[in-house]
């Protein structure tokens, strides 16, 4: 996805207060967190906000429901 692309698809999302990314991955505040690394895009050698923003988007489409780590 480009940046604009990226923008594009959270400007109309509905996103949740908690997110699954993955396993060992769980997003807090999700919307908060879209808006930093959205504001973050400006700096153009920075690519961590990109993967973060790609990666909330696949866990938007498709949210993680396997088994979590286990405690001891």
């Amino acid at each position: 996805m480009t940046d604009e692309e990226l923008i594009a698809y959270f400007e109309h999302a509905k996103l949740p207060e908690t997110l699954r990314l993955d396993r060992a991955t769980t997003q807090y505040n999700v919307t908060q967190a879209v808006k930093n690394n959205i504001e973050l895009m400006a700096d153009p050698t920075n690519h961590r906000c990109r993967h973060r923003l790609r990666r909330i988007a696949a866990a938007f489409e498709k949210p993680y429901d396997g088994p979590e780590i286990p405690r001891f």
